[in-house]
């Protein structure tokens, strides 16, 4: 982990943002206090669902054209 100023970081952003999608980690200080810090982030998970809408309204009762329509009534 690297630790660098805020003034520092301001000047030098774009330096820090390509360290960081290496995988570089900042502790950002302000006025040589601990302000903040920046980190990579976490890939986010992929869900795999084929068939969400006609699963997801099943337990209404209703088809998801069904839902759908019920939801716009007056509105369409």
């Amino acid at each position: 982990m690297k630790t660098i100023s805020v003034r520092d970081l301001k000047a030098h952003w774009s330096e820090v943002e390509q360290q960081v999608r290496n995988g570089e980690t900042f502790e950002v200080l302000n006025r040589g206090r601990p302000a903040a810090m920046i980190v990579p982030p976490r890939p986010r998970p992929v869900v795999a669902w084929d068939d969400h809408l006609a699963t997801a309204v099943t337990a209404a009762g209703r088809s998801a054209e069904q839902t759908v329509d019920f939801d716009r009534e007056g509105r369409w």
